[in-house]
């Protein structure tokens, strides 16, 4: 077993590294048809945000070889939606289920972490900060630790990962996920007037990326779990991110272009012992 919350007086124990992010399983109602979530170590469900939300216009994703930029603008169900509809699903997935909760300020934070408390089958909270601001974000982790017995964790901005670590580490953050995608710009088609999208870039572009950060943050020596996101899409590329600290990835959009994948990395990982311990 790995302990993704070290420190943490229930801890986080996961029988697998391989974890599926964020965003791509939904509330736990869209697993994409192949992947088998009681073979992961954790599935994160969300976003979830405290009020719902419309999202960006269309159109919202654009297409580039090995890779995409996609744009949801957070489009979000809201908390009462969400724990009304999809939270009873939790318990049931054969795995631990963290969730992943977003917002700005410490208040509407607390707000949320009030109406899950208590939720049956949930193991832990993912932090999505929406602010740059760093006091906020670790106001928002010590509200999040103080209002719930549950472990944190923060999926921190690649550019800021190194600067953020420590600091949230210091404010109760149980597990540090390197990172958020980076930003990138794309059109859908060539030619001149084509429409542009703006938004989270996706693919194995973004690995060299996520692993300089995730360098610079496991040097550090933090007392925290680890995880890496960004960009993984086989068995070797999981291993880089374990030789460098990490103590599981977290596999984004390789799960909607073949959700067997989680398996094969798995199964990979387990033949090479990095698959728990």
């Amino acid at each position: 077993m790995i302990d993704l919350a070290p420190g943490h007086k229930q801890g986080l124990p996961v029988a697998s590294p391989v974890i599926v992010a964020g965003g791509m399983a939904g509330y736990g109602e869209s697993l994409p048809r192949g992947l088998a979530p009681e073979k992961l170590g954790a599935l994160v469900v969300g976003p979830i945000l405290g009020r719902s939300r419309a999202g960006a216009p269309q159109p919202r994703l654009a297409e580039t070889v090995g890779g995409m930029v996609l744009n949801t603008g957070l489009q979000n169900r809201g908390a009462a939606s969400v724990l009304g509809k999809f939270a009873k699903l939790w318990p049931r997935l054969g795995c631990p289920v963290v969730a992943q909760v977003a917002d700005g300020e410490p208040r509407g934070l607390a707000r949320l972490a009030d109406q899950m408390a208590g939720l049956p089958g949930l193991s832990g909270f993912e932090l999505l900060p929406l602010t740059d601001e760093i006091a906020l974000v670790q106001r928002m982790v010590r509200g999040l630790a103080e209002r719930s017995d549950l472990p944190v964790w923060v999926k921190l901005p690649l550019a800021t990962a190194a600067a953020w670590a420590a600091p949230l580490a210091d404010a109760g953050a149980n597990g540090l996920v390197v990172g958020q995608p980076p930003l990138g710009r794309l059109a859908r088609e060539i030619g001149v007037g084509s429409a542009q999208v703006r938004g989270a870039l996706y693919g194995p572009g973004v690995l060299p990326l996520m692993l300089e950060g995730l360098a610079a943050v496991a040097e550090q020596g933090l007392p925290c779990a680890l995880l890496a996101c960004g960009g993984i899409h086989t068995a070797a590329q999981a291993q880089q991110a374990l030789a460098l600290g990490a103590h599981a990835i977290q596999l984004d959009t390789v799960v909607w272009v073949e959700p067997a994948a989680a398996g094969w990395i798995t199964a990979a990982l387990a033949q090479t012992g990095k698959a728990g311990g």
